[in-house]
């Protein structure tokens, strides 16, 4: 059985980040990898928007960024002040090929292509099974999503779903210096829904469309909306799509395990998506520079938490409140942005805030609406663990 100081299982964004930000550690103390995937990455089937105020270890693959972002709804229309963070856009084609290069040819790093079977832990060590062949490791690292049962009587479950078009127009219809963030001009009767504007040029944008419910709609509503949309708001009739892209994020407040003995789960497998967002890339960098450092000063790469509990429980209030419909989703960032500094609620996203910043956020939304939500939730609590 081959042994390798720590294996990692499944080679996207998390997997390949992970490898990158350890490849100084693995020089220094020469330790070996195995990194695991299904197949080579090299096409375009994802892309990645955050935002930042500092540039990080992936800002060569940065495709586009905005320092101009709009936000727009029945009750505002505004441009957002977003210094000092700016918005990024990242291709997953981009993302592949720098990792590729950053790790073909690294003594430190053996790349292995197969389907991971099984993952397990005996004796305190961690064993992966790869088409029927058994590996072992000090550590796995795995961002292979468990499947986990619902549990609906005590946690919030919806999806956030959507289907975007890079389109190219026949004249100047965009401004390449402002993305829009959320704009509500769409029917919000299959529940919270909005239009997702990244500009690339004037005549070029990725428009997509994005709905908060407990299931996907059919095919043709996303064309529909999207069609809509373009002609309606954007008042193009002449247009060309160049690509489509669609795609799912689970929201939800349901606790997800991050290490199981000598196994320790990277990005969604881990619960780093944020679940009132769906917002994952800037978490899998925090939590991936966190094992690194955690490695350089101990040798181990087992860490605590990287945000507070209690953004667990603001995620779970929100998406309480917009499970219940007391609050559309619109009224609620509408009124978020409408009455806070947008650079607060980036840092308050992005799981950063103390908790007088978090209070003075609070105090400008819907309280009444909030507290119920809260209260719900934390009876839904209170009566699964009665039966339990």
């Amino acid at each position: 059985m081959k042994h390798f100081d720590y294996i990692i299982a499944g080679g996207g964004c998390s997997g390949r980040s992970l490898a990158v930000r350890m490849l100084p550690y693995l020089k220094a103390t020469n330790k070996q990898v195995l990194l695991v995937d299904k197949f080579p990455k090299t096409g375009n089937d994802k892309t990645w928007c955050f935002w930042e105020k500092h540039p990080d270890i992936f800002e060569s693959t940065v495709y586009r960024k905005w320092k101009r972002l709009s936000f727009s709804s029945s009750f505002i229309d505004q441009e957002l002040d977003i210094n000092p963070y700016e918005y990024k856009m990242i291709r997953s084609m981009d993302f592949y090929a720098y990792t590729n290069e950053q790790l073909s040819g690294n003594n430190q790093i053996v790349t292995k292509y197969g389907n991971v079977e099984y993952l397990y832990t005996e004796k305190e060590q961690a064993y992966v099974v790869i088409d029927g062949e058994t590996f072992s490791a000090d550590y796995a690292f795995s961002s292979i999503p468990k499947i986990q049962k619902k549990r609906p009587e005590r946690y919030q479950y919806l999806l956030q779903h959507f289907e975007g078009w890079m389109i190219e127009t026949e004249s100047p219809s965009f401004d390449p210096e402002c993305a829009t963030l959320m704009d509500f001009n769409t029917s919000q009767q299959a529940g919270t829904s909005f239009i997702y504007l990244l500009p690339l040029s004037p005549n070029r944008a990725l428009v997509e469309y994005t709905v908060f419910s407990e299931k996907e709609l059919p095919a043709e509503c996303y064309t529909a909306a999207l069609k809509q949309y373009i002609s309606k708001q954007l008042h193009c009739n002449h247009y060309l799509v160049k690509e489509v892209e669609k795609g799912v994020i689970p929201m939800s407040d349901h606790p997800i395990q991050q290490q199981e003995n000598c196994i320790i789960y990277l990005g969604a497998a881990g619960g780093f998506t944020k679940g009132s967002t769906g917002y994952t890339f800037r978490f899998i960098q925090k939590h991936t520079a966190a094992i690194v450092e955690q490695l350089l000063k101990s040798g181990n790469p087992c860490i605590p938490s990287i945000s507070p509990e209690r953004f667990c429980t603001y995620d779970g209030t929100l998406l309480h409140l917009l499970s219940s419909g007391r609050l559309s989703g619109e009224e609620i960032f509408s009124t978020m942005f409408q009455k806070n500094n947008p650079e607060q609620i980036f840092k308050f996203l992005d799981n950063e805030t103390s908790i007088i910043e978090e209070i003075q956020i609070f105090e400008t939304l819907h309280k009444k609406e909030f507290i119920i939500a809260l209260l719900n939730r934390t009876l839904k609590f209170m009566k699964t663990s009665y039966f339990e």
